[in-house]
């Protein structure tokens, strides 16, 4: 008698998912700067050796707008890799946890479904809107300028993580997203930049299979 063949295990057999909101702390606003088109022309041409063209005149409020993530549905959002990555740093406070598993074991994306974005919410659930804010900034290494980014004060974040349990367990990932939200933070001068501001911390209010 023949013996069946075994059915080949996939990579993907036995992989979780958890779904959490993060809201952000009291006196932690979320401050946001994507990348503008611009900036991006500006380096483009540069880098084509195209003539320098003169500087134009500051609109703060464009620049702020520009300084957004705006997904299809126009609702402002945060960049859904910044949870990632956040989560992976705080591996650093664990003695059995590498950076490298991490990688390969957990996956952020937003609520809605698969995406780079994820909306900004108020503790309420509605869209958030930024207000522009004015900062001093370093540019390079010696020069200062004025930055003009939107801020969020009131946010949350809804996000599914998917992780594999034979690396990290779910009281493990619980506790990595506990402190990427108390020492690491997201976007502008969280904790782990060298500006350390205290920016982008949060804490999990839920967390439901």
């Amino acid at each position: 008698m023949k013996k069946k063949p075994k059915a080949e295990s996939s990579a993907t057999d036995g992989i979780r998912n958890i779904d959490l909101v993060l809201r952000g702390m009291p006196g932690t606003p979320l401050v946001i700067h994507a990348f503008a088109e611009k900036a991006k022309q500006e380096i483009r041409d540069k880098q084509q050796k195209k003539a320098k063209k003169a500087h134009e005149e500051r609109k703060p409020l464009e620049e702020c707008e520009a300084a957004k993530y705006v997904d299809e549905a126009g609702r402002e959002c945060a960049p859904i890799t910044a949870i990632k990555k956040a989560i992976i740093s705080a591996a650093t406070a664990f003695d059995d946890l590498t950076k490298v598993g991490l990688r390969q074991a957990i996956f952020v994306s937003p609520k809605t479904g698969p995406g780079l974005l994820v909306p900004i919410e108020k503790h309420d659930g509605s869209p958030a809107v930024g207000v522009m804010r004015e900062d001093a900034v370093t540019i390079g290494i010696n020069t200062r300028g004025l930055s003009y980014r939107p801020e969020y004060r009131e946010w949350q974040l809804r996000v599914n993580i998917e992780y594999n349990p034979r690396i990290v367990s779910e009281e493990q990932l619980l506790a990595l997203v506990d402190q990427a939200g108390w020492g690491v933070g997201i976007c502008e001068g969280r904790p782990e930049r060298s500006s350390a501001l205290g920016w982008g911390r949060f804490v999990r209010v839920n967390g439901k299979k």
